[in-house]
């Protein structure tokens, strides 16, 4: 009896138990289905449309014009150095000497073997036209006379090559001194007075000449055809006029003009290289200087624009959450243009009525439900981007 009771109510209680545990998981997933039905709060901006200036804008580095390595053509010791580092130098200064001794006392070599040569053949030459005059006369044999011919011309071989010897010996004792192949700016240089440098091995020093510069930088393939043909509002082709904004934000005085384009874009990035020459009087610009570059296009009448901080990049496209009337959030790609500030010039995707996700991309995909609260162009200096 006792055990059919404690049966009875164990079966009761693992029921009660089940049905308990079915209650808990149904609320458990009614909340879960209302939590994610639940709309994500985002802030909302519509797409903004007035005339806009079309500058392009591409980061540069600062190039010499003209650079060199200098290394010696002769090999010895640094017996003299006449700058300091970072000196401008003019061309054909002496920078430094190798010592000359070895050099000199090959070119006064060179001298007497010449001499000794141009002696001999002076002899041979003048046996030579007593042997012709002989054999007319027919005093000698024809074997003699050609013998006599043969020495003569033997010798005059020997001089042409004392004189290479002698022209070897004048070039290395010239090289000696290692002169600026053109005026320019020279570097700090390690070598000094005693050191010894390998012909054309060593480096020397590095100089540079910086007026004008190049900045080169890279663009992609339908920037540069539609900048290839675009003006500006005053008339001048956007790759003759470009600007040119320091990395202290100020913008350096005078225009510059693109005068070298890359022979292919290149395989692995798509992009073009390209260099713009700017003069460089005050020698402000330095080479290795980072510079932003500004190719003015034209105004855009009437154009789209968007906070870059609204797009969002899904494998090399650009797309935009548009929020629609029921507050539902759809996707569309766009194509952009130049960035204007904090804003995207778009070119194609949209309309120009569009409300968009500004923040909260992250959060959102396409279907979701959104609360958007509005935000205006003046926030978005203030805003952190998301």
């Amino acid at each position: 009896m006792l055990h059919t009771f404690r049966g009875k109510w164990g079966k009761s209680l693992a029921v009660a138990l089940a049905v308990s545990g079915l209650l808990v998981f149904a609320g458990c997933g009614k909340k879960d289905q209302q939590k994610s039905q639940a709309a994500v709060a985002v802030k909302t901006m519509q797409v903004i449309k007035r005339d806009t200036p079309n500058v392009h804008e591409f980061t540069g580095f600062v190039e010499a014009q003209q650079e060199a390595k200098l290394t010696a053509n002769v090999s010895g010791k640094i017996t003299s150095k006449s700058f300091n580092g970072g000196d401008w130098v003019e061309a054909g200064q002496v920078l430094f000497t190798i010592d000359q001794r070895t050099y000199q006392a090959n070119l006064l070599n060179a001298q007497a073997g010449l001499a000794a040569a141009r002696t001999e053949y002076n002899r041979l030459a003048a046996d030579a036209e007593r042997y012709k005059k002989l054999y007319e006369q027919n005093a000698v044999s024809k074997q003699q006379y050609d013998l006599s011919i043969a020495q003569r011309d033997s010798a005059q071989a020997q001089v042409t090559a004392h004189e290479a010897i002698l022209e070897n010996a004048r070039i290395n004792m010239g090289d000696t001194e290692v002169k600026a192949p053109f005026s320019g700016r020279i570097s700090t240089s390690d070598l000094s007075v005693g050191n010894f440098v390998a012909a054309g091995q060593t480096v020397l020093a590095t100089m540079s000449n910086t007026n004008p510069v190049r900045i080169k930088f890279s663009m992609s393939e339908n920037e540069y055809l539609q900048l290839s043909k675009a003006h500006s509002d005053s008339g001048a082709k956007a790759l003759e006029d470009l600007k040119l904004v320091l990395s202290d934000g100020s913008v350096y005085t005078g225009a510059g003009v693109v005068d070298q384009v890359d022979r292919e874009i290149g395989n692995g990035t798509g992009a073009l290289t390209l260099k713009a020459k700017f003069s460089n009087d005050n020698n402000r610009l330095m080479p290795g200087m980072f510079a932003r570059l500004q190719a003015n296009a034209g105004t855009i009448k009437n154009a789209m624009l968007i906070p870059q901080r609204a797009v969002r990049e899904m494998l090399y496209k650009k797309f935009v959450f548009v929020v629609g009337s029921d507050n539902k959030v759809d996707m569309k790609e766009v194509t952009l243009g130049a960035r204007v500030g904090k804003l995207w010039l778009v070119e194609k995707g949209l309309n120009g009525d569009e409300t968009l996700v500004v923040e909260g991309v992250q959060k959102v995909n396409k279907g979701s439900e959104v609360k958007p609260a509005a935000m205006t162009e003046a926030d978005l200096s203030n805003e952190s981007k998301q």
